[in-house]
């Protein structure tokens, strides 16, 4: 008889088939953005951090090897997740209490942050090259911007000029943040 046992995690079919069907989603929503937020998943929790955590840390990795640095690939996979997590969820309790304050109704927080995570696609895939062209990261928050537009009048049925003012109102508050960022980058 052996001393060794097996300690092989177990694939539960469900998790196999979510796996598939999360793959499956965000093929055709890169494919048709546009249609895709018109008309958000209704996942779990748990799957939208998961699904946050990897498109971000596949992200991270990437610009890291745009030019290949040691540094920036575990940053990519360690502090990429964490900013990627900390900052949906920020922009999702704004666009919340945003709700709250300006439109006078309670929409569901789990929507918001799963709008969030897909409007922010695009921004992560021109990050990964935002090094060798720093103004990338400006034109994919740009799409991002758009398609927070057409997710918020779509989903949450908001006035098209209130959402188009808001993301602007974002798009600005972004490039502020990103200009300053630039100029001590370029100070050091």
């Amino acid at each position: 008889m052996s001393d060794y046992r097996d300690v092989t995690p177990n694939q539960s079919p469900e998790s196999l088939q979510t796996v598939k069907e999360v793959i499956r989603y965000i093929v055709d929503y890169l494919r048709h953005p546009i249609q895709k937020i018109k008309v958000l998943p209704d996942w779990n929790w748990s799957t939208l951090v998961i699904t946050l955590i990897a498109v971000s840390m596949v992200s991270g990795v990437i610009s890291g090897l745009i030019p290949p640095n040691i540094y920036r690939i575990a940053g990519g996979l360690i502090v990429a997740p964490m900013v990627g997590t900390v900052t949906s969820f920020v922009g999702a309790l704004f666009i919340y209490y945003y709700f709250q304050v300006f439109e006078k109704r309670t929409c569901s927080f789990r929507k918001i942050f799963t709008l969030i995570l897909f409007a922010n696609i695009p921004f992560f895939i021109f990050q990964t090259g935002s090094e060798l062209i720093p103004p990338i990261t400006l034109v994919g928050f740009a799409f991002t911007a758009l398609l927070m537009a057409v997710g918020l009048t779509e989903n949450f049925q908001m006035d098209k000029r209130r959402s188009l003012r808001l993301v602007t109102i974002l798009f600005a508050i972004v490039f502020i943040l990103w200009l300053y960022n630039r100029i001590e980058v370029a100070r050091m």
